[in-house]
């Protein structure tokens, strides 16, 4: 599964969003989602299971090994 995993300058998991997309656009209204400088986003493959996750420190948890793993890739 697709999502935008949000860190801060130090690196800390702010958020999450399933999917890469930060904007909707709906009866003529569009939306963006924008962060403050500093911040990064990270598009990344998750489990699919993840959305199922209730507990907030294993999400948490969970979303900090995708994202290792994810900067590890050259």
């Amino acid at each position: 599964m697709k999502m935008t995993i949000v860190t801060d300058v130090h690196g800390n998991v702010l958020g999450a969003v399933q999917g890469h997309d930060l904007s909707e656009k709906k009866d003529g209204v569009e939306a963006t989602v924008s962060f403050s400088p500093g911040h990064a986003t990270h598009m990344i493959e998750v489990d699919d299971d993840l959305t199922t996750v209730d507990d907030v420190d294993e999400f948490q948890q969970r979303l900090r090994r995708h994202l290792q793993q994810h900067q590890q890739k050259p």
